[in-house]
């Protein structure tokens, strides 16, 4: 019986419109350069047969005349065993990938919290006054950090305006 390891290649399923969705504009044409190769070299391999053609052993011994010499060959050719690698990176590989979509994860959330609270003062600065209606004391009531500021300056006769 043969041995060696059934083919594999091709059987997971890539999802290549949501691979480039998630790439950078600028680096579309090299994925899409390595996906035309991936396809091209998985066509080749699927055009070969699963198993191969069977050796036909009695026309060789026919033709060969040397005692045991295809005899020897075919009993090596049985015993061959090819193993198919061991997938050692889809574990790590899925691992990163399970740590980078809790990053993401993290990131959105702290995206949408920022969002909320940028909205929120949007509104506070909708609802007062125009700046040219308000007075220095309206302006400085919710502002004490501004009002400390202004009054240290004005204590220590700092009257200037920052060059640019």
């Amino acid at each position: 019986t043969n041995k060696m390891a059934t083919r594999r290649v091709g059987q997971k399923v890539i999802d290549w419109a949501k691979l480039a969705a998630s790439l950078p504009v600028e680096v579309r044409s090299d994925f899409l350069a390595f996906r035309g190769k991936y396809e091209a070299t998985l066509a080749r391999v699927n055009s070969y047969p699963e198993k191969p053609e069977p050796v036909d052993w009695q026309h060789y011994k026919k033709a060969i005349s040397k005692s045991g010499f295809v005899d020897g060959f075919q009993k090596q050719y049985e015993n061959l065993s090819i193993p198919y690698p061991k997938d050692t990176t889809s574990s790590k590989l899925a691992a990163y990938q399970k740590d980078v979509e809790t990053q993401v994860q993290e990131v959105i959330d702290q995206s949408k919290t920022k969002v909320v609270e940028l909205r929120n003062e949007l509104t506070k600065i909708k609802a007062q006054k125009p700046y040219e209606d308000m007075t220095i004391d309206e302006y400085l009531a919710d502002k004490p950090e501004i009002r400390e500021q202004a009054e240290k300056d004005m204590k220590n006769h700092v009257w200037y305006i920052a060059k640019e």
